[in-house]
């Protein structure tokens, strides 16, 4: 008998001894839950900015362009009665040669003259005059060429050469359109 309540008074301490483990456990991330403000927001720290929600975040939307809209009119050339159009391809680095009927992005190349196209897609025309885009537009430029032409039209000059900044080129001007042009889209303005 006496074995027997030992062997309860065993028990009893030891399970009163888990629930105190438990409940110092619970104590202590209680203690430390109070000092998560400083962890968010130390006083000492050089990250330390205003904290932003990212659900408050808007999505922006994504612009697709048109595949028309790398492909620019170039030239146009005459060859023993039949024209041919240099289009290039600003987006694939390539320039193609179409002649009438010829299939290009979405539509057909018709009608050629010596300074312009006629581009049909679905049952609409568009005139495409040079240097414009299948869509009768400026055209857009992929960022790598658009890199190319900054790092060219730049040129390196003397420091000790004294000279008045000119107005920009006919084609840098052109350039400088239509940067902000595609700036103005990608803001959504």
């Amino acid at each position: 008998m006496l074995l027997a309540v030992a062997i309860g008074a065993a028990i009893t301490l030891g399970s009163q001894s888990v629930v105190g483990q438990e409940a110092a456990a619970t104590d202590s991330q209680n203690t430390w839950a109070k000092y998560q403000i400083i962890l968010q927001r130390n006083i000492f720290s050089r990250q330390r900015g205003p904290i932003r929600q990212r659900d408050a975040e808007r999505a922006r939307p994504v612009v697709i362009r048109n595949p028309e809209s790398y492909l620019m009119l170039k030239g146009i050339v005459q060859e023993d009665g039949t024209f041919i159009a240099f289009i290039e391809d600003t987006q694939g680095n390539k320039v193609l040669r179409l002649r009438e009927g010829d299939s290009a992005a979405r539509g057909v190349v018709k009608n050629f003259t010596l300074d312009s196209i006629e581009y049909q897609r679905d049952d609409k025309t568009v005139g495409v005059a040079l240097g414009r885009d299948l869509e009768g537009g400026q055209g857009t430029l992929p960022m790598s060429r658009l890199l190319e032409l900054s790092a060219a039209s730049s040129p390196v000059s003397d420091p000790n050469a004294a000279t008045k900044p000119s107005a920009p080129s006919e084609d840098e001007a052109e350039i400088l359109r239509k940067l902000m042009e595609q700036r103005k889209q990608q803001l959504g303005q």
